[in-house]
């Protein structure tokens, strides 16, 4: 495992890759590429590069099919997250049937594990909420990057509309349990769903 120092330069690597993320992601190509933006943080995980990778090439394929599939439109309202073949799906869809057919494209994809489609039926978010979205996953990133009892290299962070979502692995019952008060703890959060595991799950790909 790196030290505190290189995980901590690991992390400045990796979030200038989000960033190169960010200012692409309007582009079909920003977003094919984007996947793999986050290469620095990534050698900083207690994952082995193969499970990491596995999850990057699984978010291309993914949104590659979402895009030529017939939800063009619906494609850049959804936000895919995967952590060890588990997809987390968040964003907005037009109807309950759209919402159904994403599951369904999603779990043709071979080595999806687990599909978590958590889209809300409704229309694209206005300004303020996009940015309440992202003061409540930037306030809880802060909150356990300055905890020394949380890795929180092994966690996925989203929020949308209110809804705090995090995925992960816990080292233990005590990082979890810290992990679920930072949350809960972060304004304008309406709810909190929690698909954090434990390192020991015996469900986790070994």
């Amino acid at each position: 495992m790196a030290s505190p120092s290189i995980l901590k330069i690991l992390i400045m690597i990796g979030a200038m890759g989000v960033l190169g993320h960010s200012l692409q992601a309007c582009s079909p190509t920003g977003t094919v590429l984007g996947a793999g933006a986050r290469t620095g943080i990534a050698l900083a995980e207690d994952r082995s590069m193969e499970e990491i990778w596995g999850d990057t090439r699984l978010k291309i394929t993914i949104n590659k099919k979402l895009l030529e599939t017939s939800f063009s439109d619906t494609f850049w309202s959804l936000n895919t997250t995967i952590f060890e073949g588990r997809v987390l799906i968040t964003g907005n869809v037009k109807n309950a049937s759209l919402r159904d057919q994403v599951s369904q494209v999603v779990w043709e994809v071979n080595g999806v594990r687990e599909v978590l489609n958590e889209t809300d039926v409704q229309e694209t978010n206005n300004v303020t909420q996009v940015a309440r979205d992202k003061f409540i996953q930037t306030s809880l990133q802060a909150r356990m990057l300055g905890d020394k009892i949380i890795s929180d290299i092994n966690y996925k962070i989203v929020a949308h509309n209110s809804v705090l979502y995090v995925i992960g692995i816990a080292h233990n019952q005590a990082e979890l349990e810290k992990v679920v008060a930072h949350a809960r703890a972060i304004r304008y959060v309406k709810r909190f769903v929690n698909y954090v595991w434990l390192a020991d799950n015996p469900s986790r790909p070994r």
